[in-house]
């Protein structure tokens, strides 16, 4: 569960996506920057471990079954990111 990338894809994925972003004429909304982080947050479980392991399982899928989120064979940490996205969407 590391979230070390491979020098391959740091160089190819990661630089370029940098370097084009930040080439283009265009700054970062306030959106795309907090859509960024939120996506960033819970793409490794080293980050969000904490977030996840004070989160109650039936909180949780509770608040997903509200919202209309799918549960089933899912992970928690894909369902508390759909659970936070679909909150921050709402925050617009």
């Amino acid at each position: 569960m590391s979230d070390a990338v491979s020098r391959r894809d740091f160089f190819t994925k990661e630089v370029l996506k940098l370097f084009f972003k930040k080439g283009s004429t265009e700054p970062f909304t306030e959106e795309e920057n907090r859509r960024q982080s939120l996506a960033d947050y819970f793409k490794s479980p080293l980050y969000s471990y904490p977030l996840l392991q004070e989160m109650p399982w039936d909180f949780l899928l509770a608040e997903a079954k509200a919202k209309g989120i799918s549960v089933e064979g899912r992970t928690k940490n894909d369902i508390a990111r759909d659970v936070f996205q679909q909150i921050n969407e709402t925050k617009k």
